[in-house]
């Protein structure tokens, strides 16, 4: 029995929604580029919040021991990771976490390899912070990708890297990497005793029969080696409510990683972040697990509308909400794409050479909505390109 209301059309033309804003010259747009849903959050976020700015007096709060028990409870029922309470570093966003760990585990001009097409922000914060961006690029398979081992630690050996960027699940190709994949992964960065970053924060986006792995639960040899970061705000819609964790088992990484964040006055999350959290890893599951449901049928959709039939093609996402459109066939550059999308058939998408080179031809498409817009997109981009 369905209890939450996923089909509702909710209005968000206000100002300042980032995916919403309007578009000079394009008129009845279907915005399906930026990565947040269009679903209401679950129920308890909202009661949890009006409970918070009810109290009327907003003073420095720091997280709790029922808040590290949470987090604690929810990854280790989810995905069998077992968490230290020391472990736990609270961080306003899994980028502000990112840039932090690159500045303390990492010296300027050092080498942080990423695998593309991968999210942008991954090498604009990289070559923010002085760093060498090195891009080793994903094996696309008939619309499979993986990596490419061999590749990998060539790059590895060729530009002295010491650390590598992962993004698990990924973001945009939506692979949900296999523990096998993941451990010859693990294998490579201990052989060249690289530091693991890995963004985390698709992990409780999944559909059955796969299941996200963390890395640092592979084994303590990698946990020593692994920051990982995560956060509600993706699964939950709470993008605008900052909140996420850095987990770092190793006491010497977590202790440089403090002290980084403490340069940057990076220091914990705001009350609503907090009451946000606490809701949702004590009574947000059942909103989950019924979104889900309501997301795989939404893949169905569109792999029923995108079969590959030389035009537009589209692997099944194995998880996030973000399906990756090979559009080579219809042999436009990125820029025609983009605006045959946009300005003809009225769809905004996001332009796939963003996510690096290798993703020139391709348009990424957030599906995280109700399946009438998501069939009326779909209907517009086949009337468009015939």
């Amino acid at each position: 029995m369905k209890m939450f209301d996923f089909d509702k059309i909710n209005d968000r033309h206000t100002a300042g929604d980032i995916k919403y804003e309007p578009v000079r010259g394009a008129d009845d747009v279907i915005p399906m580029w930026v990565a947040d849903m269009d679903f209401r959050t679950a129920p308890c976020v909202e009661t949890a919040i009006e409970r918070t700015a009810r109290k009327g007096i907003y003073g420095y709060q720091s997280v709790d021991d029922e808040y590290r028990l949470l987090v604690r409870s929810w990854y280790s029922r989810r995905f069998s990771f077992e968490i230290g309470d020391e472990w736990i570093l609270p961080s306003p966003a899994v980028m502000h976490s990112i840039a932090c760990v690159i500045r303390a585990l990492t010296d300027e001009n050092d080498a942080v390899l990423v695998f593309e097409p991968v999210y942008y922000p991954f090498s604009d914060v990289i070559r923010s912070n002085r760093r060498r961006l090195i891009i080793s690029n994903l094996k696309n398979t008939e619309g499979y990708f993986e990596i490419d081992f061999d590749d990998f630690e060539k790059k590895i050996t060729e530009n002295d890297v010491k650390a590598v960027l992962f993004c698990s699940p990924h973001n945009p190709v939506g692979r949900v990497w296999k523990r096998e994949e993941l451990l010859c992964f693990a294998e490579i960065c201990e052989n060249h005793e690289l530091i693991i970053i890995s963004d985390e924060i698709h992990s409780d986006l999944v559909y059955t029969p796969h299941r996200h792995v963390p890395i640092a639960s592979l084994s303590e040899s990698i946990a020593m080696r692994t920051v990982t970061c995560v956060a509600p705000t993706k699964t939950f819609n709470l993008a605008a409510i900052e909140a996420s964790n850095i987990i770092i088992p190793n006491d010497r990484i977590r202790l440089e990683v403090r002290r980084e964040m403490q340069r940057n006055c990076l220091m914990g999350i705001n009350t609503f972040g907090i009451a946000a959290t606490k809701a949702v890893y004590t009574d947000g599951e059942e909103w989950l697990d019924e979104l889900l449901l309501y997301l795989d049928e939404s893949r169905r959709i569109l792999s029923d509308a995108f079969p590959h039939d030389g035009r537009i093609f589209m692997n099944i996402p194995e998880g996030t909400y973000l399906a990756w459109l090979d559009c080579r066939g219809l042999g436009l550059s990125d820029e025609e794409l983009y605006e045959m999308m946009l300005y003809k058939a009225g769809v905004r998408l996001h332009k796939g050479s963003a996510f690096g080179t290798s993703g020139t031809g391709f348009m990424r498409l957030n599906f995280a909505c109700p399946h009438s817009v998501l069939v009326e997109a779909i209907e517009r981009i086949l009337r468009q390109i015939g």
